[in-house]
């Protein structure tokens, strides 16, 4: 994950309160969302690195929202190598994902797991 983020695992993740995390259709997707005791890009790109560690393990997707200490805020897609397509995506975050598993349909097979970060507004 630190690798596809582009950052060194040897820094410290920042902390962080949790604010909301939903798990939805049987365990395929988690959504979290978080606020960093830091500021800046780079400590948001540890925090999501640090939180999609272990998604893979139990979900196929997921998507995470980070606000900083000074409410800049990023998202994060992940997309594990056995997502399927879900077809009854209902809530933002799902249908979030799907487009942009639906955008890189053809790049799909070899650069998975692919994680997309970007700052919101």
């Amino acid at each position: 994950m630190f690798e596809k983020l582009e950052i060194s695992q040897d820094e410290a993740v920042p902390e962080f309160t949790l604010l909301s995390r939903e798990e939805m259709d049987n365990k395929t997707m988690r959504y979290t969302e978080v606020k960093i005791a830091d500021v800046g890009e780079e400590a948001a790109r540890l925090s999501v690195a640090d939180s999609f560690s272990g998604l893979k393990d139990h979900f196929s997707s997921g998507l995470v929202d980070v606000i900083d200490k000074e409410g800049n805020k990023y998202r994060a897609i992940y997309i594990g190598e056995y997502y399927e397509e879900n077809f009854s995506a209902e809530n933002e975050y799902e249908k979030e994902v799907l487009v942009l598993y639906r955008s890189r349909e053809k790049a799909k097979e070899d650069d998975m797991p692919y994680i997309e970060f970007k700052r919101i507004d």
